[in-house]
């Protein structure tokens, strides 16, 4: 596992950057070159964590309050996560602790508008849920009991900030993350034997952490699929 400050000092020395690299990501005393390494590294990280929306990394679980004759659950309310990047559609359960869960059926906004919001709204236990363009929940029937909706989604991706934080992606691949920025700072230094060795070891890597962090997809890095049912090939 890599600190940032240790990603940063880690690429210093990979480019040839005298001394032993940044002392600190928000050190006064960073030459000119630290102060890019430090930007560069940060930059990496959250350009791969942005390349997919719904890497298993950025994967986490929500318990939103739902409130009686509320239908629309909205980012302040107790439980709604404020992290949100994208829902995960087939994971919306109301009541989920209760031997009466009901799986809630997803439904295109629009359509879901024109059917179920006009009119008279009727109050009852909800079935349908759909999203609105802001990314609220709204239930239908409107909830007429307090209870709770279980529900998955992906984060969104977190900046690197401080000395000790340490990225999203999974460990054993941070290398990805200097190579990425490796590529930066050939691009601004005019380094192509840095570009080349850099690009054919992001382009490895990256292809190790899809295989291992996208849904579906590890039997892309396994010698004999094991098993075929559980296997989507994605395209760039």
């Amino acid at each position: 596992m890599s600190t940032y400050l240790v990603l940063c000092q880690d690429m210093a020395r990979d480019v040839g950057i005298p001394g032993t690299g940044p002392s600190a990501v928000d050190a006064s005393t960073l030459s000119e070159e630290e102060t890019s390494v430090v930007r560069y590294v940060a930059q990496a990280d959250l350009d791969i964590q942005s390349r997919w929306f719904d890497w298993d990394f950025l994967w986490s679980e929500a318990t939103i309050t739902v409130t009686t004759a509320t239908s629309t659950l909205v980012s302040g309310d107790t439980g709604f996560p404020t992290d949100l990047g994208n829902w995960k559609l087939d994971s919306f359960v109301y009541d989920k602790t209760s031997d009466d869960y009901i799986i809630l059926e997803y439904m295109r906004w629009n359509e879901y508008r024109d059917i179920y919001k006009y009119g008279t709204v009727a109050e009852d236990l909800p079935e349908v849920y759909s999203l609105k363009p802001d990314n609220s929940i709204d239930l239908y029937p409107t909830p007429s009991a307090t209870s709770t909706m279980a529900t998955e989604y992906w984060a969104t991706p977190t900046a690197l900030t401080t000395d000790a934080q340490v990225s999203a992606i999974p460990p054993r691949f941070h290398k990805i993350i200097i190579a990425r920025a490796k590529m930066y700072y050939a691009e601004n230094e005019d380094a192509p034997e840095i570009m080349a060795g850099a690009l054919a070891e992001f382009e490895d890597l990256l292809d190790k952490l899809e295989s291992d962090q996208l849904p579906r997809q590890k039997n892309r890095r396994f010698s004999s699929a094991q098993n075929l049912d559980n296997f989507v090939v994605r395209t760039e």
